[in-house]
C-alpha cells in the first residue's frame, strides 16, 4: 500500500501542476492490484474529484482561475461530450483514438514553436477577460466550436478531452499559460464528480484504500499546483509539451494492448 500511496502522490504532484487530473493513469494502475474496470473507473473519479477540489482551491486563493470562461468550458465540452457518449456505438473507437492522439502530437508540436513566430487568433466577436493582472481576449467563436468539438469525439473515446481543451485555450484562446492550467483544475472537479455520481449508484468501492489513496493526492496536488505558481514558464511549458507528447504515445499504446 506503501509504494502505491507513493506513486498516487507523485502523478498527482506532478499533473496537478498543469490543472490535470491523472485518470489515464490511476485505473491501469488500480486494475494491476485486482479491481475490476468498473471498481478502478469508480474509484478514479473519486480520486479526481479530490484533486479538482484541492487544485481549485490553491489556484483560486493565487487568483489564477477564469471562472468565467472555465464555466463556459465546462457547460461546451459537458454538452459535446454527452451528444459524442450517446452516438458512440455506431462508430469505431479505434480510430478516435488516433485522431485524438494525433490532435494531441499537432497541439505539443504548435506550443513547441517560439510565441513570436504564432499569431493571435482574432475573430468578429471578442470576449476581454481580465484574470491575475493579465489582459487578454478570447475569440469566442472560434474556441468554444472548437472545445465542443473535442467533448464529442473525448465522449466518443470516454475520456475527458482536457488534454486538448488546454492547448486549444493558450493556442486559439489567448489565454495565459498559468490560467488556462488553472482553469482546466475546475473542469477536472465537475466533470469527475458527474462521473462519480452515475458509478457510484451502481459500483460499491474498497473506501479504506480510496481515503489513503485521497489522502495521498491532496497532499501531491498541493505541492504540484504550488510548484505551478512557481516554476519559469518556459520550464513549465516544456513539461506539458512532454506530457502531451508522452499522452498521445500512451493512447496509442494502449490501443494495440
Amino acid at each position: 500500500m506503501i509504494l502505491y500511496i507513493i506513486i498516487f502522490f507523485f502523478i498527482a504532484l506532478i499533473l496537478s501542476m498543469f490543472g490535470k487530473g491523472g485518470g489515464e493513469f490511476y485505473v491501469p494502475i488500480l486494475l494491476t492490484l485486482g479491481f475490476s474496470y468498473q471498481e478502478s473507473a469508480t474509484m478514479t473519479l473519486f480520486l479526481l474529484i479530490i484533486s479538482g477540489i484541492t487544485m481549485s482551491i490553491v489556484f483560486h486563493k493565487k487568483a489564477l482561475i477564469d471562472w468565467p470562461v472555465g464555466i463556459g468550458v465546462i457547460l461546451t465540452s459537458a454538452t459535446g461530450s454527452f451528444l459524442g457518449g450517446f452516438v458512440s456505438a455506431d462508430i469505431n473507437p479505434l480510430y478516435l483514438k488516433l485522431i485524438f492522439s494525433f490532435l494531441l502530437l499537432v497541439s505539443a508540436y504548435f506550443l513547441a514553436k517560439p510565441i513570436e513566430k504564432r499569431k493571435s487568433f482574432q475573430s468578429r466577436f471578442m470576449w476581454k477577460r481580465s484574470c491575475c493582472n493579465e489582459n487578454y481576449s478570447v475569440p469566442v467563436l472560434i474556441v468554444f466550436p472548437l472545445i465542443f468539438l473535442v467533448g464529442f469525439i473525448a465522449g466518443m473515446v470516454g475520456i475527458s478531452g482536457g488534454g486538448l481543451i488546454v492547448p486549444i485555450l493558450l493556442l486559439i484562446g489567448n489565454v495565459p499559460l498559468r490560467i488556462a492550467f488553472a482553469t482546466n483544475s475546475i473542469m477536472v472537479l465537475f466533470s469527475s464528480a458527474f462521473g462519480f455520481l452515475g458509478h457510484i449508484l451502481k459500483t460499491s468501492i474498497d473506501w479504506h484504500l480510496t481515503i489513503f489513496l485521497a489522502l495521498a493526492i491532496v497532499a501531491g496536488a498541493i505541492v504540484g499546483a504550488n510548484l505551478s505558481t512557481r516554476i519559469n514558464i518556459k520550464h513549465l511549458k516544456k513539461i506539458f509539451i512532454f506530457i502531451l507528447i508522452f499522452a498521445a504515445l500512451w493512447m496509442i499504446l494502449k490501443i494495440f494492448i
